[in-house]
This record gives C-alpha cells, sequence and structure tokens, in this order.
C-alpha cells in the first residue's frame, strides 16, 4: 500500500468527485455534506468531517417522537443487522429525537484512493438500507409532502 497516507480535506473532495458522489460544504460546519443520503426520506444531514485521528461519516435521521421508545427498544438488534454503523439516539430538549448513525475510519496508517471509495459506497448503502427499514418500521418523521408509508398490522 505504498501510496496511502491520511488525506485532508482537498483530498476527500478530489476523491469524492472521482466517484461521482455529490457533496457541498456549508458555510456553518466543516463537514462535506453528502448530498445523496441527504436526499434520502428522514434524513436531516450527512456529513464527512476530518478528525485528528481519522474520518467519520455521520448522518442523523429525525425520529417520530411516538416511535422513540419502540426504536429505542429495537436499538440492539439495529447495531447487529448495519455492523458497519454505529447507531445512537440523540435526544436534547429543544429539538427533534434523532437517530445518529456514524462510520469511521481510522487513517494514522493511510487511505488510499480505492479504500476511500469502498468505504463510502458501503457506508451510503448501509445507510440507504437503515433509512428505508425505518421508514418501513415508522420510526421516521416524514416530510408532509412525501407519501406516508402504509400501516402494518400489529401482532399480538
Amino acid at each position: 500500500m505504498g501510496d496511502s497516507a491520511a488525506p485532508d480535506q482537498g483530498q476527500l473532495e478530489h476523491w469524492l468527485n472521482s466517484a461521482g458522489i455529490s457533496f457541498y460544504l456549508c458555510d456553518q460546519c466543516n463537514g462535506l455534506h453528502i448530498s445523496g443520503v441527504q436526499e434520502l426520506e428522514g434524513v436531516a444531514d450527512a456529513r464527512l468531517f476530518i478528525e485528528p485521528w481519522g474520518i467519520l461519516f455521520s448522518t442523523e435521521l429525525v425520529v417520530r417522537p411516538v416511535a422513540l421508545f419502540p426504536l429505542a427498544a429495537d436499538l440492539g438488534r439495529l447495531n447487529i443487522d448495519y455492523p458497519t454503523l454505529k447507531l445512537f439516539l440523540d435526544i436534547v430538549d429543544d429539538a427533534m429525537p434523532q437517530l445518529v448513525a456514524g462510520t469511521m475510519w481510522l487513517t494514522g496508517a493511510g487511505i488510499d484512493e480505492a479504500q476511500f471509495r469502498l468505504f463510502m459506497n458501503s457506508s451510503m448503502e448501509a445507510i440507504r438500507q437503515l433509512a428505508t427499514e425505518s421508514v418501513h418500521l415508522d420510526y421516521l418523521l416524514l416530510d408532509e409532502n412525501a407519501e406516508a408509508p402504509p400501516r402494518q398490522p400489529r401482532v399480538h
């Protein structure tokens, strides 16, 4: 793995462009916002950060308040079903609850473009699957203009 090194933001931007992954840099954070993930139903934000220890890809999904307890009970299973993601609930008094999905790559030994592309593609696919399942289970607060998923009958 001769050419690998810890990337800087310019390198990540170049690799994202090469991989055809749409992103933008906002003026409120240092994260690269991943457009294709942010456009998923229920997703509030999806950002890629460079940290001193590596790369962090964090996605926040907005949780329906009435789904908070069922989601909390299901969190262990979801963490098992999505082993490349670290899932946790973020609950603060003045905002909607969120399901946070994070994944990271330690870059101390370096990373090359092929590894980064694999990291991003597998992370984005896992988040897509998680978002789809969360919509199906009626955990997420969806856009009011979007069509609501059909309700599943409850099994007693």
